[in-house]
């Protein structure tokens, strides 16, 4: 039996202006299965105290368990984005269903761009397909780049091959090359072959960055992609021929970018005379 004086003596540290004291008696409380000590938490969330709001929601996600959930999703639309985004991270942790379904929503609506990164991040993590359509849409229509390049990043994680067309579009028009980036590392990490011709394409791509994100992507789809690759070294684009070598070279001997001018003093280098 949970000594009563006990937990009266958490739940008023919980409330008081201490706030190591309020960390370790949500703790203690989380770990009760006692009515009271879940009352006290719950009441906790509402605290006139944002920083107390955040701290029981910490605890909460690392602690808590499953039951606190439908709790923390209400959270979810607390005026502070602090405590918003505290709840994000939480329900990441947590996980289910309803956690999924909070977390689509706040990506998809929540005002604060922080928040809404944090959201496409938390879903990243949660091994659900289901969130793809939401990171797709934030993919593509975000305003924020952060936001975007999380929704990629997330994607990427969740290896769901449904992603790969928007994934393909944010590589070659997102105007933020981090984004570039994400959907290449992306690209790679889901392992479609549909992709080469495009990821090709991007081995012209200024950004350093992206270039080796891009060509990453390629050396892991191994020979597979060496199909791709000799149909591009004929296409009659001198543009395209020139990336496809990249490629070839990329595959073969681990070519890189900023060996280009080197490589041209190589015999082999000369027989591709349609270099540009």
């Amino acid at each position: 039996m949970n000594d009563p004086a006990l937990i009266q003596q958490l739940l008023t540290d919980l409330q008081g202006s201490d706030h190591a004291k309020a960390r370790y008696a949500a703790f203690r409380l989380s770990q009760l299965d006692d009515a009271r000590a879940t009352r006290g938490l719950l009441d906790a969330l509402r605290h006139s105290d944002s920083e107390k709001r955040v701290m029981v929601v910490q605890t909460l996600g690392e602690v808590g368990g499953t039951a606190f959930v439908p709790a923390l999703v209400e959270c979810l639309h607390d005026r502070a984005r602090t405590v918003r985004r505290a709840t994000v991270r939480a329900l990441g942790k947590l996980g289910g269903k309803e956690a999924l379904s909070g977390l689509i929503g706040t990506l998809l609506g929540d005002e604060n761009s922080y928040v809404r990164w944090e959201s496409a991040k938390a879903l990243g993590t949660m091994d659900d397909h289901q969130a793809v359509p939401a990171l797709l849409e934030a993919l593509s229509a975000d305003s924020n780049s952060y936001v975007r390049y999380a929704a990629a990043e997330a994607i990427g994680l969740l290896r769901e091959p449904s992603g790969v067309d928007g994934l393909e579009y944010a590589l070659l028009n997102d105007e933020n090359d981090f984004v570039r980036y994400a959907a290449a590392t992306a690209l790679g990490n889901i392992g479609d072959l549909s992709v080469t011709p495009a990821l090709i394409s991007m081995l012209n791509y200024p950004n350093t960055h992206v270039w080796h994100a891009v060509a990453e992507a390629i050396w892991s789809f191994d020979e597979q992609a060496m199909p791709y690759v000799l149909d591009a070294l004929v296409d009659e684009s001198p543009v395209l021929r020139r990336a496809a070598l990249k490629a070839l070279l990329w595959l073969s001997v681990e070519y890189d970018e900023a060996d280009v001018e080197d490589a041209q003093e190589l015999p082999w280098y000369a027989m591709w005379g349609w270099w540009n």
